[in-house]
């Protein structure tokens, strides 16, 4: 009765201790969520201020400083001509004793030559502070090669897609 006593214990114990993990990453993931979204709205809001404060600092220094990176953020946001609200997931949070670094996938409807799409697109988020304040950069400006130069300090264990146009047929969506 003894032995079943303390296997019982570390049952709830081990189980416990899962519950908590599971749910402080499923917090952060939402806190995670939740800047990238501000990041994005002070893209299409033309806020370049805010904009700036919640980049990553190496795609601000890749970008020779916070006056070229604010240049170069203009000139992107003149050419994307019809810029939605888009909707975003993480598809991958990787936590070490010192920050949480994530992957969020950005999904936007589109018209391309006339034809329905969705874009897709990944952000990388990094967190120093348990996962309470996030910076992010969108990949979708850069190169996936080029983000080791950008953050050179990113987990080997997180993966970056290359971004996808998915055309929409007749409501059937296709790779092109």
């Amino acid at each position: 009765m003894k032995a079943f006593k303390t296997f019982v214990f570390l049952a709830a114990l081990f189980f416990s201790i899962n519950i908590q993990a599971q749910s402080n990453t499923e917090v952060v993931s939402e806190r995670a969520i939740l800047f990238a979204d501000s990041l994005l709205k002070s893209f299409r809001s033309g806020n370049f201020n805010q904009y700036t404060e919640l980049s990553y600092p190496g795609v601000i220094s890749y970008y020779g400083g916070k006056k070229s990176f604010t240049e170069y953020v203009q000139r992107s946001r003149t050419i994307l001509h019809d810029m939605m609200a888009e909707n975003l997931k993480v598809v991958q949070i990787i936590n070490d004793i010192t920050e949480w670094q994530c992957v969020v996938e950005k999904t936007t409807e589109s018209t391309i030559d006339g034809k329905k799409a969705q874009i897709i697109s990944y952000m990388v988020g990094q967190s120093k502070d348990k996962g309470q304040n996030w910076k992010f950069f969108d990949v979708a400006f850069n190169s996936v090669d080029n983000i080791v130069y950008i953050m050179p300090d990113i987990f080997n264990t997180l993966s970056i897609p290359q971004r996808q146009v998915v055309y929409v047929k007749n409501n059937v969506k296709g790779n092109m």
